[in-house]
């Protein structure tokens, strides 16, 4: 897991945090190739009137289309509010609905990752808070991953923002080599 590109805005009464898919050139240059090899492969299919095998790789297209889409021009976009967090997903040119929730009481943000053992330093952030009956509920986590002065960066605007002791949810994070 590697870290992605992060951004981080602050006005008056939000915090924006955009986080964006890094992908290598070689890894645009397969994703590219391959649909267009299978795109290719369905015109054939469709000019020689080969409807079973046509409709299937048309299936794979699609989703190798929305994987490709996702790794190529991926991106999250967090909003935090007082009392609320919005969160939307974008494909390049194709953005998901964004979705709101309501935060009751408080919200605590803390890194998550997925692989210790690898001494990977990329972290997801997630969004916690709790219900009316004080149950933690896990809000939101992000899907892509961000460096370790990321994540200090985000919490010091966040503590900032929540006007919160300075250490009060930046939980300490492993020690990595």
């Amino acid at each position: 897991m590697t870290a992605s590109s992060f951004k981080v805005n602050e006005n008056g009464g939000a915090i924006t945090v955009t986080i964006t898919v890094r992908s290598s050139l070689s890894s645009k240059i397969f994703l590219y190739a391959l649909n267009i090899m299978l795109i290719s492969v369905i015109i054939l299919f469709f000019i020689g009137d080969i409807g079973v095998i046509t409709a299937f790789i048309t299936v794979m297209e699609v989703l190798l289309f929305r994987y490709s889409l996702w790794n190529l021009y991926g991106s999250e976009t967090v909003m935090l509010k007082k009392h609320s967090l919005s969160y939307q997903q974008c494909y390049g040119p194709i953005k998901m609905s964004a979705k709101t929730l309501s935060i009751t009481k408080t919200l605590k943000v803390f890194p998550f990752h997925e692989n210790f053992q690898t001494g990977n330093k990329a972290m997801k952030l997630v969004f916690e808070s709790v219900d009316e009956s004080l149950h933690p509920v896990n809000l939101y986590q992000t899907s892509l991953a961000i460096s370790h002065q990321d994540y200090k960066t985000f919490m010091e605007i966040f503590n900032r923002f929540y006007q919160q002791k300075p250490d009060e949810y930046l939980l300490p994070l492993p020690q990595m080599n």
